[in-house]
């Protein structure tokens, strides 16, 4: 991609001066921005034809393939940035997909930087044909690269009530994604989460309504592609309304057509109208309207070809969901699934669960005539076409790791996401206007920390707030803790003037993300001593509600560091506090919600 940094260094300093602007305009006091003037332009979506040398070489290269090379493309292998020796049975297997399967591309889990890179560098020198390489990166490149830009999950985005921000987020992620080789990332997430039981989406969607996912999610999806990258929408048709999680089990919607086309169809139909270039297939049964009623949605062809392509028109790339989810390997071996997909219309299958038996029967089906070789031109052809519109038959297709300090993570990356994690603060009640906090009102101030009990909490609240009061308490109350230590972390507070419940309670695949019965009556006592409560979630907004008797409910939307310094911020009266509910907290609070405060002065709406 080393064509378009000119282009793209242009594009950001522009980028980095609207923001700059919009800082000097609204520093000590919120400024509300006209409705139009948040919306992020976008083009018309049409994608760069191939040049005719293109199109010619292209249809060359198509015509000396086999037909297992041909199949081999729709794969998409797992791949990981660490350090491997040659021995390694990971690194050979990772080294044989790409060399004797010739699978079309790589989707990298998480991984050190440098270590993504060389690895990166080493599969592409290895292939015939150039790889396309993903990634997930919801929350930024930091999603899956430490190192990286982390940015403030969607929901958090949407409280600011600015696309702009959704559209910088997406542009930066897609530059520092570009500059470790990286052709495409999964998101945005399109679902609409209008379920607070919802084990999987969670803050990673933007709101319950359906116009401003929409709205946000093309925003985002515009940045990323100004920033030279392939974005995905996903979860078509749409995850926001489930009870299960699709990494664990096959959740049913029981919804017809109607319900579909007037809420979760709206955010895809709307971002496929605005040039949408790649949508991910959901593991979700729709008994309703499937034509294979016991059939995830990925594999179905009324899903996947009659909804996606016949009835939104979709002209992109269709990827799978990771083939290896539950919602799949419960009811399909690899490879029925992998022909299943194919015969519902998918481009590319991610992470299969055994990639030789899943591309065996692929070509057993199509040696057979169950499925025809123009099927799988079709998708070949749309996948190599990506390959030339990128670029990855010009350039040589290797991570430059030199210039690698000087985009990710970048000072300007970091102040943009520091700004939105700021804005996206969401304050739902601040009795008696406790907030800001005066530093000379509480001399000792209770910190507990409240956890599902998988994993240490990144106490950063606490680091920040120590030495802004005359004593700092922390105490950790988790799942599963014994009764003897829970009542000993609340013995440690009950001296405390004041006390900060801080929920780290956050969604992660393949697991719960709602409080553990077993820690609940524990935390009673803290919201019953008569002691002012400030109540925090750093997650799921939903935590809230294991916490309805403070007196103060802040959401900060994510457990990492930039979000718990916006958190202590807002606390302390540092910076002013804008956001508002993009879903509704029933029976507490509903979409829109919001009280906003300024460092020098309050106003409740």
């Amino acid at each position: 991609m080393a064509g378009h940094r000119p282009a793209i260094a242009i594009v950001f300093a522009f980028t980095f001066l609207l923001f700059s602007l919009h800082t000097l305009v609204s520093c000590g006091s919120h400024v509300t921005l006209p409705e139009d003037s948040a919306d992020v332009a976008v083009d018309d979506g049409t994608a760069r034809s191939l040049l005719p040398e293109e199109r010619e070489r292209l249809e060359q290269l198509m015509a000396s393939m086999t037909l297992r090379e041909k199949i081999g493309q729709m794969f998409v292998v797992a791949a990981r940035g660490g350090f491997y020796p040659t021995d390694d049975p990971a690194w050979q297997r990772m080294t044989e997909a790409v060399v004797q399967n010739e699978v079309g591309g790589i989707m990298f889990f998480s991984g050190n930087i440098y270590d993504q890179a060389i690895v990166t560098n080493h599969l592409q020198q290895k292939s015939r044909i150039p790889l396309w390489v993903s990634q997930d990166m919801e929350f930024g490149a930091a999603m899956r690269i430490p190192q990286a830009t982390y940015f403030t999950p969607a929901m958090g985005i949407a409280a600011t009530g600015n696309p702009h921000f959704a559209y910088q987020k997406g542009y930066i992620t897609a530059i520092e994604a570009s500059s470790l080789g990286i052709h495409q990332i999964y998101a945005p997430v399109l679902d609409v989460n209008n379920n607070p039981l919802n084990p999987v989406i969670n803050v990673r969607s933007y709101s319950e309504n359906p116009d401003t996912v929409a709205r946000y999610g093309i925003a985002f999806m515009e940045g990323v592609r100004d920033g030279g990258v392939m974005s995905t929408a996903k979860h078509f048709p749409g995850h926001g309304d489930t009870d299960v999680d699709s990494h664990l089990d096959l959740p049913v919607l029981p919804f017809d057509y109607h319900r579909l086309e007037t809420l979760e169809l709206i955010p895809f139909r709307e971002a496929i109208r605005a040039g949408l270039p790649s949508v991910m297939t959901a593991h979700v049964a729709l008994p309703e309207i499937a034509r294979n009623a016991g059939h995830p949605g990925t594999l179905d062809p009324y899903i996947t070809h009659t909804l996606l392509r016949d009835t939104l028109a979709f002209e992109g790339l269709i990827v799978t969901d990771g083939m290896g989810m539950r919602g799949i390997r419960n009811f399909f071996n690899a490879g029925e699934a992998a022909v299943l997909a194919v015969k519902a219309g998918i481009d590319q299958i991610l992470l299969p669960a055994d990639l030789t038996e899943a591309m065996d029967a692929v070509q057993l089906a199509v040696l057979s005539g169950e499925i025809t070789e123009d099927r799988i031109d079709d998708s070949v052809r749309r996948i190599l076409t990506e390959k030339f519109r990128s670029g990855l038959f010009r350039n040589p297709q290797i991570v430059d790791i030199g210039l690698l300090p000087d985009v990710v993570s970048s000072r300007e990356h970091r102040m943009i996401a520091d700004h939105i994690a700021k804005k996206s603060i969401t304050l739902l009640r601040n009795k008696d206007q406790l907030l800001p906090l005066d530093g000379n009102r509480f001399n000792r101030i209770g910190i507990v920390n409240i956890t599902d009990g998988r994993r240490e909490p990144d106490d950063h609240i606490s680091r920040i707030l120590d030495g802004q009061f005359r004593e700092v308490l922390t105490v950790t109350m988790y799942a599963g803790q014994c009764e003897r230590d829970s009542l000993d972390a609340v013995d440690a507070i009950n001296s405390a003037d004041l006390v900060i419940a801080v929920s780290h309670v956050a969604i992660r695949t393949a697991e719960d993300i709602s409080l553990d019965d077993t820690i609940t009556p524990f935390m009673d006592p803290i919201f019953q001593s008569g002691r002012p409560v400030i109540a925090v979630s750093l997650g799921t907004p939903y935590a809230i509600l294991n916490m309805a008797e403070a007196d103060v409910h802040l959401l900060g939307w994510s457990p990492r560091q930039r979000q718990q310094a916006a958190v202590s911020n807002a606390i302390m009266g540092r910076a002013s506090i804008n956001g508002r509910l993009q879903v509704s907290i029933p029976p507490l609070y509903t979409i829109g919600d919001g009280i906003f405060i300024s460092p020098d002065k309050m106003d409740s709406l």
